[in-house]
C-alpha cells in the first residue's frame, strides 16, 4: 500500500428494515358490529385484508391488534387459523396496541391497516413504503393533487410511532386513529410524497365497509367481476365502475366518518305487542341517518316483544331487550358501551329524575315527541306541531325545543307518488297499526262489506296481529273487492297505489301524508283524536274521532264521502306533500351530530 493511502474496511452490507403490517380490528364497530368477520364472497372481511397483504413484496410479518374485550376472542381464533400474531390491549387505545405490536415484532416500519378495507392493492402499498424509505421519512402521502381510490393503509416509521406515544398519546385522534394525527399535524414528523399511481387514480369511490350497504356493494362487484374471494383486482373494479356507474348508488349515500367526529348513540324505544311498531320503525330511520350520514354508530334498548327486534337487527344494529327496572338497565348499558348520545322514544319507563342521573354519563340527551316530564330535563326535544305539543309548558326548562312538521320522522321513505286521478275503481288502504289492539281491521271490513262496495280495499294485517292468517281469510271472504297484505315491513308501495286510506292515528298517519295519500283518522285515545285534528286542520285528512264512540255507519259514510270527492283528495294530497317530507330523520341526525360536536369542542376548550 503506497504512502498516504488510508486503509478502508469493506462496506458493511445494508440491513433491510423489518416491515410489519398491523391490522387494527375489533368486533365492536359502532356502525356495523362484527363487521370484520362478516362474509364477502364467502370469506370473512378480515380474510380479504390478510390475503391481499400477503401479496406484498416488502411486508415481512402481519399482526392483528385487537382489544381485550371478550367479544374479540373470535378475532383471536381467526388469527390462529391464519397463523397470524395477535396483540391485545385497551379497546379505546389503538395507539398503545400498535406500540405493543411494534415492540413485540421489533418493527422498523409499521404499516397501519384498517380491517374494513377488502380491496387493498399490495403493489400500491409497496409503492408507498418504497417512497417513504427512499426519503428516510416517517410517514408518506401522495404528491399534492394526486388522487387514489385506494384506502385503509398508512406506512409509518418506528420513530413516528414512538413520537406519537411520547408526545401525543393524550390526543384522542392519535389514540384512536394513530396516523390520522399526522394529517392534522403535518409538521409533527417528516412526510414523504409518493408519485401518483395511475392504475388507481380515481376519486369518489367508496370501498370501505361500515354499513350493510357497503357489504352489499362488495358482494355485487365480486359478482359483476365474476371474482372469487380475494380475486377482485382493484384496478379492474374501478374500470367496472366506469362502465357501470350505477353500481356506486348501492352505498353512495354512506358518508365517511371524519377523524374528529363519530361516536355512539343509544336509542331507548318501545316496540311490539301493545306498543305497536311505529316507534321502532321511525327509530330505525333515525339510526340509519346517524350511521350512514353522520358516522355515528347506534345501538337499541327495546322494551316490548321479541319480534320488534327483527327490523332493528335486519338494518344492521345491535338491539337489547330490557325488562325490569328501566333506569338500572339503561345505566348498565351506558356503563358498558359509553354512548355519547341517549335518544328516548318511549311511553313508560325511566322518569325525569332517573333521566337526570343517566344524563351525567352521556354528552347529549334527546327526547322524541315526548309530552311527559322527561322532556323538561332533556338537552333536545323534537316535536311535530300537534296541539298536545304546542300546549306544553317549558318554563324553568333548559331543553332546546325543535317543533314543526320538518322534524317528523317517518317509518319508511315514500315510494313513487300516487297519481291524483285514476281510471277504474278507487283504491282504499285500511291499516290499523302493527298489532291493532282494538280489532279495528275486522270491524271496518265488516262495516264496509255490508254496503255496496264500489271500490277496492286492501287491508293491512300487521306483524303483531293475533291470528293474522285467520283474520286475513275472514276479510277476503267478506267481498270479492277485498284483499289483504300480511306481514309487510314497508308499506311504501301500498301507499303509492292508494287513492285514500282509513287508518288508526299514529306514525302511519305521517307516512301517508308524506306519500300524498288522503286519510281518514281513527283515534285510539283522546290524545290521538287531538293530534288527528291538527292533521285535519292542516288539510291532510279527515278526523273521524274516537274509534270506541264512532258508529260503523259513520265510518262507512266518511269513506264514501272521501272516495267520491276527487277535488278534496287532490287538495289533501297537495297539503300532505307540502308539509311532511322524508328528511326529518336526516335533519334530527344532523342536529344531534352538530350539538355533539359543539359539546366536544367545549370540553376540549375547558381541558386546554
Amino acid at each position: 500500500m503506497g504512502k498516504g493511502c488510508v486503509s478502508q474496511s469493506p462496506a458493511e452490507p445494508r440491513i433491510a428494515p423489518n416491515i410489519v403490517a398491523v391490522i387494527q380490528a375489533r368486533m365492536g364497530s359502532t356502525r356495523l358490529p362484527g363487521k370484520v368477520l362478516r362474509p364477502i364472497a364467502g370469506r370473512p372481511l378480515l380474510w380479504h385484508v390478510v390475503h391481499r397483504l400477503r401479496r406484498s413484496q416488502l411486508i415481512g410479518q402481519i399482526a392483528i391488534a385487537t382489544s381485550v374485550n371478550p367479544r374479540d376472542d373470535a378475532i383471536v381464533e381467526f388469527a390462529k387459523e391464519q397463523g397470524l400474531i395477535v396483540v391485545r390491549g385497551s379497546e379505546d387505545d389503538v395507539l398503545a396496541r400498535f406500540a405493543r405490536a411494534a415492540d413485540m415484532l421489533e418493527a422498523d416500519v409499521i404499516v397501519r391497516v384498517n380491517a374494513d378495507a377488502p380491496f387493498i392493492d399490495a403493489a400500491f402499498v409497496d409503492h408507498l413504503i418504497t417512497a417513504m424509505l427512499a426519503e428516510n421519512a416517517d410517514y408518506v402521502l401522495l404528491e399534492d393533487g394526486a388522487v387514489t381510490a385506494h384506502c385503509g393503509v398508512d406506512p409509518m416509521s418506528r420513530r413516528a410511532l414512538d413520537k406519537l406515544m411520547m408526545d401525543a398519546h393524550d390526543d384522542v385522534i392519535a389514540r384512536e386513529h394513530v396516523t390520522g394525527y399526522f394529517k392534522l399535524h403535518p409538521d409533527f414528523v417528516r412526510i414523504a410524497r409518493a408519485a401518483p399511481y395511475p392504475a388507481l387514480a380515481r376519486d369518489g369511490t367508496r370501498l370501505t365497509i361500515d354499513t350493510p350497504d357497503d357489504l352489499a356493494f362488495a358482494e355485487i362487484v365480486h359478482e359483476r367481476l365474476a371474482a372469487k374471494a380475494g380475486e377482485a383486482v382493484l384496478a379492474d373494479l374501478l374500470l367496472l365502475l366506469e362502465r357501470e356507474p350505477e353500481l356506486r348508488t348501492v352505498n353512495a349515500h354512506v358518508r365517511q366518518k371524519p377523524l374528529d367526529a363519530g361516536g355512539l348513540c343509544l336509542i331507548r324505544c318501545d316496540g311490539g305487542g301493545p306498543y305497536g311498531y311505529g316507534h321502532v320503525k321511525r327509530m330505525v330511520m333515525l339510526a340509519r341517518a346517524l350511521r350512514d350520514h353522520q358516522g355515528i354508530g347506534v345501538m337499541f334498548a327495546l322494551r316490548g316483544s321479541d319480534d320488534a327486534l327483527l327490523p332493528i337487527r335486519t338494518a344492521g344494529f345491535e338491539g337489547t331487550q330490557i325488562s325490569g327496572d328501566d333506569e338500572e338497565a339503561l345505566a348498565g348499558l351506558i356503563a358498558q358501551h359509553r354512548p355519547d348520545i341517549l335518544v328516548c322514544d318511549f311511553r313508560d319507563g325511566v322518569g325525569p329524575a332517573g333521566l337526570v342521573r343517566l344524563k351525567r354519563h352521556v354528552a347529549l340527551c334527546a327526547v322524541i315527541d315526548d309530552a311527559s316530564e322527561r322532556r323538561r330535563v332533556a338537552d333536545l326535544g323534537y316535536f311535530p306541531p300537534l296541539p298536545c305539543a304546542q300546549a306544553l309548558d317549558w318554563n324553568d326548562s333548559c331543553t332546546l325545543v325543535r317543533m314543526g312538521w320538518q322534524w317528523t320522522i317517518l317509518g319508511a321513505r315514500p315510494a313513487t307518488r300516487p297519481a291524483p286521478d285514476r281510471l277504474g275503481l278507487p283504491r282504499l288502504l285500511v291499516t290499523m297499526g302493527g298489532s291493532d289492539p282494538k280489532g279495528l281491521t275486522v270491524r271496518c271490513a265488516q262495516a264496509l262489506a255490508r254496503e255496496d262496495v264500489l271500490f277496492r280495499a286492501r287491508f293491512v294485517i300487521g306483524r303483531g296481529v293475533t291470528e293474522g292468517a285467520r283474520l286475513a281469510k275472514t276479510i277476503v271472504g267478506l267481498s270479492p273487492q277485498f284483499e289483504t297484505i300480511e306481514g309487510a315491513d314497508d308499506l311504501g308501495p301500498e301507499f303509492a297505489g292508494a287513492d285514500a286510506a282509513l287508518c288508526a292515528f299514529g306514525v302511519t298517519a305521517y307516512e301517508l301524508a308524506a306519500s300524498g295519500v288522503p286519510a281518514l283518522y281513527l283515534g285510539l285515545t283522546e290524545d290521538h283524536v287531538k293530534s288527528a285534528a291538527a292533521f285535519a286542520a292542516a288539510g291532510m285528512g279527515l278526523n273521524l274521532g274516537l274509534a270506541d264512540t264512532l258508529s260503523d255507519e259513520a265510518i262507512v259514510a266518511a269513506v264514501r264521502r272521501l272516495l267520491g270527492d276527487t277535488a278534496m283528495r287532490r287538495q289533501m294530497r297537495h297539503a300532505g306533500l307540502s308539509r311532511i317530507d322524508a328528511d326529518g330523520a336526516d335533519r334530527i341526525a344532523a342536529d344531534l351530530a352538530g350539538h355533539l360536536a359543539q359539546r366536544r369542542s367545549e370540553t376540549r376548550l375547558r381541558a386546554g
